[in-house]
């Protein structure tokens, strides 16, 4: 008890004064609170002020290696890297694109998983921090498709099999952090989890390529930092009210950590659009219907999401290049927006 208030002491300084833990002390830290160690009073002490100051890579990184290191994995059998997407704040004022995104990449042979809330614990009441009440989430456009859900790693493992694409609530496979997510009804508030959520996966290191989005610059920096040194394969970029694909109307910058880099892998889009693209209503109704428009040749498949998906065909070894993923995309739909 004593370590954690003297952490605690430490990091609950304010902006201006707070220290960071290192990372052995940040891994102990969060591990005792995944067991549960950790008292109320204090989870929620942390919780705040965390929010106030920010994680830094060392304490971001342990984190992370608590959490690897109490979690199964989910063997790869695909011969394509997965690529995983976090999906928890859901979109309020713009259509939630990212199950078109998903599809497309499933289309074109690439397995997708996508990892959020259980469809029961959708917030009822709005919190005042990015209110989750009145947005339309990604489970909730996939439910709307007939696209069933896992429950286990197992369900996931097979869901990939048969249809290429599964979502997988947090509770099936990290009941330690749903709880510890269970907060932000609590208390209000965002805080470190919701960085982390962005960075994890249910595969073995190394395997999948994770597709990570923020609002904030700050924190697209954090991310590209955390993946170099964690030697993941991502790709991040300027999340779309919360989530993780290129807004349609005009797509943000692209870049890309492997291998211990970071660089551009696509520019962000310099130009204003003439005219504004095509979109649906965002209800979860208006994104079923429009993926199935889309993927049905009815309507053109966004620019921005095609860019997006380009890259990660590239990355995930669908594709040597972008040249041979723009013919891929243009062969597997009739119409692209330009």
């Amino acid at each position: 008890m004593k370590t954690w208030t003297n952490h605690l002491g430490r990091v609950a300084r304010g902006r201006e004064h707070a220290e960071d833990l290192d990372q052995n002390e940040a891994r102990e830290l969060f591990g005792a609170w995944l067991d549960g160690e950790l008292p109320d009073l204090l989870a929620g002490a942390f919780w705040v002020a965390y929010r106030i100051k920010g994680e830094s890579a060392g304490e971001l990184q342990g984190f992370h290696e608590a959490i690897r290191h109490r979690m199964p994995t989910l063997p790869r059998t695909h011969h394509l890297r997965p690529v995983v997407f976090a999906s928890y704040n859901g979109t309020r004022r713009q259509a939630n694109l990212l199950p078109l995104l998903a599809l497309v990449l499933t289309r074109c042979g690439v397995p997708v998983l996508i990892h959020g809330p259980d469809t029961g614990s959708l917030p009822a009441v709005p919190t005042q921090d990015h209110p989750p009440k009145g947005r339309v989430h990604t489970v909730q456009v996939l439910d709307q498709l007939g696209l069933a859900q896992a429950s286990t790693l197992q369900d996931a493992d097979l869901l990939l099999h048969l249809q290429g694409l599964a979502y997988l609530p947090l509770s099936a496979w990290q009941p330690g952090l749903a709880k510890i997510l269970a907060l932000r009804e609590e208390m209000g508030i965002r805080s470190s989890v919701h960085t982390l959520l962005k960075i994890l996966h249910p595969f073995a290191p190394g395997e999948p390529i994770v597709c990570a989005a923020v609002t904030h610059p700050p924190y697209l920096q954090r991310l590209e930092d955390f993946f170099v040194r964690a030697g993941i394969t991502a790709l991040c970029l300027r999340a779309t009210e919360g989530e993780a694909f290129a807004n349609p109307k005009r797509r943000p910058e692209l870049r890309v950590c492997q291998d211990g880099h970071a660089w551009v892998f696509l520019e962000k889009d310099p130009h204003p659009l003439l005219h504004t693209p095509d979109l649906p209503a965002s209800t979860a109704e208006d994104c079923r219907d429009f993926v199935l428009a889309v993927l049905g040749g009815h309507r053109p498949l966004p620019g921005a999401i095609a860019g997006q998906a380009a890259t990660l065909l590239v990355l995930s070894g669908r594709c040597p290049d972008l040249g041979a993923a723009d013919a891929l995309l243009h062969a597997s739909f009739s119409c692209i927006a330009a």
